[in-house]
């Protein structure tokens, strides 16, 4: 092939991209979401089953996340209805988790999953250790990341994120693997209850690429067009 072939080759591949970013990615506000929704609306509604992923990110953020599932586990975590994937950094998140909902998990037969991750970046770690965690965070969450969109395919799923880091790599990750596919993903990101005026660091990257951004204080809403908010969550 000569390079006149070659470059338009290259130049509808580049189109073809073009539209799939701005299908998939939210903040274009163009993408094909309806079905999407509608699917993931349904199951959660209780019609169909619901494949369920949430990454506790250690500290707080495990706090938060396991409230938001105590709060509404006849919602999210139903007898027979949900399979739930649980992404852990550490142990002391998984031992709480296991605490906290192990019984009730246990009590209503819901199956449970964990997929391990590396932390994406430290507490207090400078810019070059922060850069390179987030890459080896990467390297060892794409497998992982593939592994679970593969398990999603077909089926209604929502993806509950609230905050750390890792967070933004689950979701930029799963948004390419939309780009380069047909399969969508629901995600939703919860922001912290700490943040009242203004958002996390993980907000800002995450506000364009997740599906449902939700804050839990109205002042946010004002500033951010996207976000959505029901109050206190937590």
């Amino acid at each position: 092939m000569d390079l006149e072939v070659w470059s338009v080759v290259l130049l509808l591949v580049l189109q073809w991209l073009v539209v799939r970013i701005i299908l998939v990615v939210p903040i274009f506000g163009l993408q094909h979401d309806r079905l999407l929704e509608t699917a993931s609306a349904r199951s959660v509604a209780g019609s169909r089953k619901l494949k369920l992923f949430v990454f506790l990110g250690s500290g707080g953020h495990t706090g938060e996340m396991l409230r938001l599932l105590e709060n509404y586990q006849e919602t999210l975590l139903r007898p027979g209805q949900t399979t739930l994937t649980v992404g852990v950094s550490d142990e002391a998140s998984l031992a709480r988790f296991r605490h906290t909902l192990g019984a009730y998990l246990d009590s209503q037969q819901i199956e449970v999953q964990v997929c391990r991750f590396g932390k994406a970046r430290e507490v207090g770690a400078s810019k070059l250790q922060s850069a390179k965690s987030v890459v080896q965070t990467l390297a060892g969450a794409m497998w992982t990341l593939t592994w679970l969109k593969w398990q999603f395919v077909g089926q209604p799923h929502l993806v509950l994120l609230n905050g750390p880091g890792t967070c933004c790599i689950i979701a930029g990750w799963l948004k390419l693997l939309e780009i380069v596919t047909t399969t969508r993903s629901k995600i939703v990101y919860v922001e912290s209850l700490a943040r009242t005026s203004t958002l996390s660091l993980s907000g800002k990257l995450l506000y364009p690429l997740v599906d449902e951004f939700v804050v839990q204080w109205s002042e946010l809403c004002d500033k951010y067009g996207r976000a959505r908010c029901f109050e206190i969550l937590v």
